[in-house]
């Protein structure tokens, strides 16, 4: 005759599993962490290559700060709520004194509109400039000014950068120096041709299909009568 299975306490066999699930998840962790820091883990095409480590650990505190502030904000909503006004006690009518006729009420002196002036109207504030942070990331010097939109073309690795006419100022060498280093900085950023057009739509410069460098071309020339 078999002897009967051993008796075994639930509330044990669930703290060791709960053992057993930290241990896993601690190594899931560790292995996590390891890779990120070798650059195994995926990250979007617009972050730089070099900046891989970096990615999914400002995306967590980002992600952590801004559950805080949730919670923060809804304690604050919490407390901000009035407290329910205690009843009032029922008390005896009060009997008001009967009101003086018009003609026995003393009237106000009459302001001339002249003294009265029109009534100041607040001016409203200036608005904010926001820079756009595709151009945040693109920008890295003084050159703020020489652009005035970016726009992205994911689909065919293209970045289409919209110049204001401080470009077309600058001088032939300081030109190729800037459109440079433009396509350098573009190409880190996942994308591999870059094009300069003014406002108009005008291709001012592009990539060179062969070797390196962007080619500037020269503004059309006013149309002839």
């Amino acid at each position: 005759m078999p002897y009967p299975a051993p008796y075994e306490e639930p509330w044990g066999r669930l703290a060791g599993d709960v053992r057993a699930v930290a241990a896993s998840t601690g190594l899931k962790l560790r292995e996590l962490w390891r890779r990120n820091g070798e650059g195994d883990l995926s990250v979007p095409g617009f972050w730089p290559s070099t900046w891989a480590p970096l990615f999914w650990p400002l995306l967590l505190a980002l992600g952590l700060a801004s559950l805080l502030a949730l919670g923060l904000g809804l304690a604050r909503g919490m407390a901000s709520l009035p407290a329910p006004a205690p009843s009032a006690p029922l008390s005896a009518p009060s009997v008001s004194p009967p009101s003086p006729r018009v003609e026995d009420r003393p009237r106000a002196p009459a302001v001339p509109e002249s003294a009265a002036g029109p009534a100041s109207v607040p001016e409203p504030p200036p608005p904010t400039l926001e820079l756009d942070p595709l151009l945040g990331l693109l920008i890295q010097d003084d050159s703020g000014s020489l652009i005035a939109s970016a726009r992205p073309v994911p689909a065919e690795g293209r970045l289409d950068l919209e110049l204001s006419s401080l470009f077309q100022a600058l001088p032939d060498p300081r030109r190729q120096q800037q459109a440079d280093g433009w396509l350098q900085r573009s190409r880190e950023l996942g994308y591999e041709h870059l094009r300069l057009l003014d406002a108009e739509g005008v291709v001012l410069g592009q990539a060179a299909r062969v070797g390196g460098g962007m080619v500037l071309l020269d503004p059309p020339g006013p149309a002839e009568p």
